[in-house]
């Protein structure tokens, strides 16, 4: 199920989006956006979904497992988890173990606007 948890006493949102990449990026560590993403910046629809949190359980070795959606279609793909799916690995605590992929969506994006992989996503048959 797509959730967000709360953290500190803050409710995490669920998604993030491109435009909160840019939103983000001040430009000091660890928030130093990717030249190639800054150029693609005006080329980017910032309302695409770029990370979703899940209540999925994950540890350690789940990550590129990917995420589908109800109807079977792959919507992204797992790459991590919340400070709180760090105890996983011996109890999973549904109100706040998450989580973290990228959406295909974003991907898409990246592949065919960042990275200009016209080839790849030709061959991924993205639209």
């Amino acid at each position: 199920m797509v959730d967000g948890w709360t953290y500190g006493g803050v409710k995490i949102p669920s998604t993030t989006n491109i435009g909160g990449y840019f939103e983000r990026a001040s430009g000091e560590f660890p928030f130093v956006a990717a030249p190639s993403w800054l150029a693609a910046k005006s080329s980017l629809d910032p309302s695409i979904p770029f990370n979703i949190s899940t209540t999925n359980d994950i540890i350690g070795g789940n990550s590129g497992s990917p995420l589908i959606d109800r109807q079977g279609r792959v919507v992204g793909a797992a790459f991590d988890g919340n400070i709180h799916s760090l105890g996983g690995n011996y109890a999973y605590d549904g109100r706040y173990n998450r989580t973290v992929s990228v959406t295909t969506a974003a991907i898409s994006e990246a592949l065919k606007k960042v990275y200009k992989a016209d080839r790849l996503v030709a061959e991924l048959k993205i639209k």
